[in-house]
């Protein structure tokens, strides 16, 4: 068999595989036998898709998300507000990966790595990606800002569903808005304030 199958299966049963045994070598050769893979086409999926290891699965796995995410966008999607793109693409993702994925599992690999500055990358390029799909393609002073602002939202929407035990998104949606109408609150009470000290020239 040299076909390689559907992409998610593959990382769906490696991430499963990842839960009992930490050495990635091992897992990606027992997901591929699982699945009946070739030899031959073992050794091109090892050296094409996952020839960084762990940091290789990780950025697919993230890829698929991000790649479903953009396919899943609703016609109307470009008509949104910024601030609606947003609250749409966080919860979106939350149900890409319950759908394709266990969120428990992800959770637990994402500890496993133990390394504080990898487990920040990944979550700031998850928000840049974000940030990319709602049209944001900004260079200014508010690049980091805003990226780290939807890091932040993003990682704790993701932690408060993980608690939820119920498939309903409801409170998980609420969760989303009551955090983002913060920050907009916030950035307006700022603005104002900003406008004391430095007002805009007449």
């Amino acid at each position: 068999m040299n076909k390689i199958p559907d992409k998610s299966k593959i990382l769906k049963l490696l991430l499963d595989n990842l839960q009992t045994d930490i050495e990635f070598e091992s897992c990606l050769n027992k997901t591929l036998d699982e699945l009946k893979i070739s030899s031959k086409t073992k050794q091109k999926i090892s050296k094409e898709i996952f020839n960084d290891g762990i940091d290789s699965f990780i950025s697919e796995l993230n890829n698929f998300i991000n790649e479903m995410m953009n396919k899943g966008k609703p016609r109307n999607f470009n008509k949104l507000r910024i601030n609606e793109k947003i609250r749409f693409l966080i919860i979106y993702r939350i149900k890409i990966i319950d759908k394709y994925f266990n969120k428990d599992t992800i959770f637990k690999l994402v500890l496993k790595q133990r390394s504080f500055p990898k487990l920040t990358k990944m979550l700031f390029n998850i928000s840049d990606e974000m940030w990319f799909i709602a049209g944001d393609r900004s260079t200014d002073f508010n690049f980091y800002s805003k990226r780290l602002i939807l890091m932040n939202i993003y990682t704790s929407s993701f932690i408060f569903n993980l608690r939820n035990s119920t498939k309903d998104y409801s409170s998980t949606k609420k969760f989303i808005d009551k955090q983002i109408d913060y920050v907009l609150k916030f950035g307006r009470i700022k603005s104002k304030v900003q406008n004391l000290f430095y007002p805009k020239s007449i």
